[in-house]
């Protein structure tokens, strides 16, 4: 970036000052003019190339006539991520209208134009950028290109994709699947390459699923990356590249690459270029209008379980989890919606158990994580092996722990709570919203209230939410009305719950943004509600009281809710009250 401080007021023109000191006339300026309208060039790169106009003097010019700041292309500047992170902004749009977000300094945003003085883009670039204050700089068409290029490259992680796309035609040609693993080859075709560095690429930024959705109106296929949870989109790549990478990806799943109008679903296996390990993705496809197909792409990066001490239990709950878990029988359920982390909070648990003198079977649809000494089976509904069937296979093989993917009917329900009274631990999980709700929803399966108070352990009611990026997150302290929110939101018990001294100094914590995170957060922790299954709960449990009566009780007997464990980590710095309650909702 290059400023001078001396300026000079131009003659109503962008070149004025250059005539003014006699570095173009005004006849050469005309000729200039009539040759970039003929041939279609930029009057600024005729001005430099063949007029040797210097760099330095056109921008002492343009800041002259725009009377603002001009700025050159520099390297070393650091795209503004929160600014791109937080709108939708296209490469190709940013080149085509010659602007681009420069620099974010809260609350401003600097933006550096071709043209200051063009009304309409300035009032399309405030519209998009929101009602916040904007700062515009000028800078040349090539510049803005070069930095437009410059952030895009640093927004995807440094990949160029731009070099696959081109030189590919609509009509794809079958190419040999060869073994179930795929290798990333320097010798594979280009949109071969393309497919494998999408997928390299959403591994290394810990994207969970990848969208592929191709947009007939606006000539365009966007590929989407859910990072933390959030939809991201990472890129836009022609709209005629579309059908051939859905067609590639098929191939690697081994799908029908005729069949269009049908939903279709399969797994990839990659092996990643320079480390030893294996990717899958589980593959899905979906017609859509138009005759086109979107493809979702769960990536399931088979991985060790995380221990206990790191899934953000609540010191008290954990020392309550882990004293239950080693119980000689009983029925452990973690429940929460798809992708709360159910799978890896019971991984971890069995981690606990597996200490060679235990024989362990679990039974998922799919299985994710994998750990010596758990024999796991793979469920197949379509050859009739479902969790039922399973489980009743499972207490013919001597086991003493037994993981359940999921509780989804009836049957598996009634065998699991029997096998958790026969001397077996039983870990399951339930799609419901909070604990005390889990035990209405199984008893409303018509298991026996008596048999099924018996069983219980404990149930662990989960949520993920977003934390706070430790490299930007920057401390504040907040207005007495946000702690007087906090008190109220947490309920009754917040004074011997706050920590001790907050009210001395209260110090809260906020998203900033920065190059290591997206829009300040960086990785998720979880945000628990242990429901022991006390004596008097018990009680409760065998006369099928209400989940509010549940709930009453449990909250007596020290239960934490899904707000009050978060907000407890909202004071610790952990990550904010927004998405505390986007996670808990309207939660007590």
């Amino acid at each position: 970036m290059q400023k001078n401080n001396k300026k000079k007021v131009g003659t109503g023109s962008r070149y004025g000052l250059l005539m003014e000191e006699g570095l173009i006339g005004k006849q050469e300026l005309d000729t200039l003019f009539r040759e970039a309208k003929t041939e279609k060039l930029n009057p600024d790169r005729v001005l430099l190339e063949k007029y040797k106009i210097s760099k330095e003097d056109l921008g002492r010019s343009l800041e002259a006539f725009y009377q603002v700041e001009c700025v050159f292309f520099d390297p070393t500047v650091e795209p503004p991520f929160e600014v791109f992170n937080k709108h939708s902004l296209d490469a190709g749009f940013l080149k085509k209208y010659s602007w681009t977000p420069f620099i974010w300094k809260d609350p401003v945003i600097v933006v550096l134009i071709d043209n200051p003085f063009d009304l309409s883009k300035v009032d399309e670039i405030q519209f998009i950028l929101g009602t916040g204050r904007i700062e515009f700089k000028v800078a040349l068409k090539q510049d803005i290109e070069a930095y437009v290029d410059r952030f895009f490259q640093e927004l995807s992680g440094g990949l160029d994709l731009d070099e696959f796309d081109g030189g590919v035609e609509d009509d794809f040609q079958d190419q040999k699947s060869g073994e179930d693993i795929e290798t990333v080859s320097e010798q594979d075709s280009e949109v071969v390459r393309l497919v494998n560095a999408l997928l390299v690429e959403a591994w290394k930024k810990g994207a969970s699923d990848i969208h592929i959705e191709p947009n007939s109106h606006s000539k365009y296929c966007a590929v989407r990356f859910r990072v933390d949870g959030t939809c991201h989109e990472f890129r836009k790549l022609r709209f005629n590249l579309s059908r051939v990478i859905v067609s590639r990806l098929k191939i690697m799943a081994r799908l029908d690459i005729a069949e269009r109008r049908l939903p279709q679903d399969g797994k990839i296996k990659l092996r990643l270029p320079g480390i030893n390990r294996t990717v899958e993705f589980r593959m899905a496809t979906m017609p859509t209008i138009d005759g086109q197909e979107d493809v979702v792409l769960r990536v399931l990066a088979s991985s060790k379980p995380q221990p206990l001490e790191e899934l953000g239990l609540a010191d008290a709950s954990l020392q309550k989890a882990r004293n239950l878990i080693f119980k000689p029988y009983g029925l452990v359920l973690v429940v929460g919606p798809t992708g709360s982390g159910k799978t890896t909070t019971l991984h971890s648990a069995l981690h606990y158990l597996n200490t060679g003198d235990k024989k362990i079977w679990a039974a998922e649809d799919p299985v994710e994580i994998t750990q010596e000494g758990v024999r796991q089976v793979q469920i197949n509904p379509k050859i009739g092996l479902t969790f039922a069937s399973a489980l009743r296979s499972f207490l013919r093989s001597d086991p003493d722990v037994i993981m359940i993917g999921e509780m989804r009917d009836k049957e598996t329900a009634h065998i699991g709570v029997e096998a958790s009274l026969t001397g077996h631990v039983v870990f399951s999980t339930l799609h419901t919203n909070s604990a005390p709700e889990t035990v209405t929803r199984l008893l409303d399966m018509d298991l026996d209230p008596f048999n099924f108070a018996d069983s219980l352990l404990f149930v662990l009611a989960q949520r993920l939410v977003k934390t706070l990026c430790p490299s930007c997150k920057e401390p504040y302290f907040p207005k007495q009305e946000e702690i007087e929110e906090l008190k109220t939101e947490f309920g009754a018990g917040w004074q011997e719950s706050f920590p001790k001294g907050f009210f001395d100094s209260p110090e809260l914590y906020r998203a900033k943004g920065c190059r290591a995170c997206l829009g300040g957060y960086k990785g998720r922790t979880g945000v628990h509600e242990l429901m022991v299954n006390s004596p008097a709960l018990k009680k409760l449990i065998k006369f099928s009281k209400s989940t509010e009566d549940l709930r009453d009780q449990a909250k007596e007997d020290g239960m934490l809710s899904l707000k009050q464990d978060g907000i407890l980590k909202v004071l610790k710095g952990i990550t904010d009250i927004h998405q505390v309650r986007m996670v808990s909702g309207g939660q007590e």
